[in-house]
């Protein structure tokens, strides 16, 4: 297949010449530039690519002698106005950035605005109609410079995914575009400022959190049964007593066996700056008759999935500084376990969710890489021990507001939903529940059928981010922000006694 390329001259971002790269890495894909005008004069532009960094950097291309927008099969329109006009049979795609548009500083109206997501399509224009082919939305960091990679870098790399997909006789299911909005040539000045001001107040707020910022999560039961999740009803959560001040608890799954309730949580304890995994051991009315310690490793763990397989009960922690997905077999329910073997090894796997479905192990999850909170990655396999195939579609969901997994996913009356974290205003910020349509190694598609927001009157009101379900019972997680100002004495300690270590292995 013939993709044509129009840019409008020989130096281009460099995102969109990882657009083309990718493009020309596709199998069966014979890529053309055509420079189609002279390149606008902006003023803009060398303000915007040094604060911008990589991805906004100039970059060579070289246009294709006697290459004509009429011999592409699509024609992908890299050029400032996007009102490349032809007549191709796939249509004439182009990258839509937010609701301004503007490919010389993404998304600083958005950013002004006080957005706290910005969003992105790839979007075809065929026959006088426009759709959708793909959207992503993307959190806004405090780093400008972050946030465009993030976002840019993550679209870049659809035109070669849709064709693919293409090629294997699948297409996305389209949604209509709204009328574009003209591209606006420069930032008015009032925006301007406005946006230079946004920066530095995210930049600012990073500093207040990384010295002052303490987060208490703590867990709580909700009955009912998943169902609960789908009525719109606010949910009733009865909360465990609070944590000591300095450590909390979170990502709470539930399991039942030998007679025991246990609850698996994350402990944190700030000093220490490092999760384990701990058992709780429930009594008659849901307090902790007991608490185990029941993984305890030199590095962070957190999200302790449990799965059974083959009659025998595992956990699958998230240990991302490890980077691998690994098995943790129960040797004596609850507070003994031991690593059995990475089932996902050399991997940056965050809050791997693994179930079957239709004859196969699948196993979603973000990565460290592409942005913790952005994008949902899904593998299969015949076997829990692989080899794990990457979807075709990977990934199948870019959304900084439902992508992080949140739990085990759950069926209703035959139907499969999967939650997902809100991470849009702050990590963990809020739930949302999907519901799976469409889930086949070639086709992914879902349709978000709820949020869920801490109460406001909770003591917990700053976020909930795991849910899960066992029987009736369920268990969720709520957070509540403090700043505190002995964390700079906490942080000083760890440091000091990583010094200490280095220098008596140093000697």
């Amino acid at each position: 297949m013939i993709v044509v390329v129009a840019v409008e001259g020989e130096r281009i971002a460099a995102w969109q010449r990882s657009c083309i790269d990718a493009l020309r890495d596709a199998p069966g894909v014979d890529v053309r530039i055509v420079q189609t005008q002279a390149p606008p004069r902006r003023p803009l532009h060398r303000f915007a690519r040094r604060l911008g960094g990589a991805v906004l950097a100039r970059s060579h291309v070289v246009p294709d002698a006697g290459a004509t927008l009429e011999a592409g099969a699509i024609v992908l329109d890299l050029t400032s106005t996007g009102e490349v006009d032809a007549n191709a049979r796939h249509g004439i795609w182009s990258f839509r950035l937010d609701r301004s548009d503007d490919a010389a500083l993404p998304f600083a109206r958005e950013i002004a605005q006080g957005a706290d997501t910005v969003e992105i399509s790839l979007v075809s224009r065929r026959n006088g109609s426009s759709e959708t082919l793909r959207s992503g939305r993307f959190g806004v960091g405090a780093s400008y410079r972050t946030t465009l990679r993030l976002a840019l870098l993550e679209a870049a790399r659809w035109p070669s995914t849709v064709l693919a997909a293409l090629a294997n006789g699948v297409e996305s299911a389209p949604a209509l575009e709204p009328p574009r909005l003209r591209r606006t040539p420069s930032l008015p000045p009032l925006d301007a400022v406005r946006f230079a001001g946004a920066l530095g107040a995210r930049a600012a707020s990073v500093l207040r959190d990384r010295f002052f910022e303490v987060v208490e999560w703590n867990v709580g039961f909700v009955e009912g049964g998943p169902k609960t999740l789908l009525n719109g009803a606010p949910l009733q959560i009865r909360w465990l007593p609070p944590p000591a001040s300095t450590t909390f608890i979170a990502d709470p799954f539930f399991v039942e066996r030998d007679g025991l309730r246990v609850v698996f949580v994350e402990e944190f304890d700030y000093r220490r700056n490092r999760g384990v995994v701990d058992a709780l051991v429930l009594d008659a009315n849901d307090g902790i008759a007991r608490r185990f310690r029941a993984i305890d490793i030199p590095t962070h763990l957190s999200y302790p999935y449990p799965l059974e397989i083959d009659g025998e009960l595992y956990l699958v922690p998230e240990n991302r500084a490890r980077n691998e997905v690994a098995l943790y077999r129960c040797v004596r329910f609850p507070d003994r376990w031991e690593r059995a073997r990475a089932i996902m090894p050399a991997t940056d796997a965050i809050d791997t969710t693994i179930f079957r479905h239709d004859g196969r192990w699948w196993a979603l999850c973000t990565r460290v890489e592409r942005g913790e909170n952005q994008a949902l990655f899904a593998y299969h396999a015949v076997s829990i021990d692989g080899p794990w195939t990457p979807h075709a579609m990977n990934p199948v969901v870019v959304d900084v507001t439902s992508a992080r997994p949140a739990g085990q996913p759950f069926t209703v009356e035959g139907v499969l939903y999967r939650p997902g974290q809100d991470c849009s205003t702050s990590y963990g910020c809020g739930l949302t529940i999907a519901r799976i349509d469409v889930l086949t190694p070639s086709e992914y598609r879902e349709t978000l059928v709820r949020r869920i927001q801490p109460s406001p009157s909770s003591r917990y009101r700053d976020g909930i981010h795991t849910v899960n379900f066992n029987g009736k019972m369920g268990v969720v997680d709520g957070k509540v922000v403090r700043y505190d100002w002995r964390k700079p004495a906490w942080i000083a300690r760890r440091l000091r006694s990583r010094l200490v270590r280095a220098l008596a292995n140093g000697s």
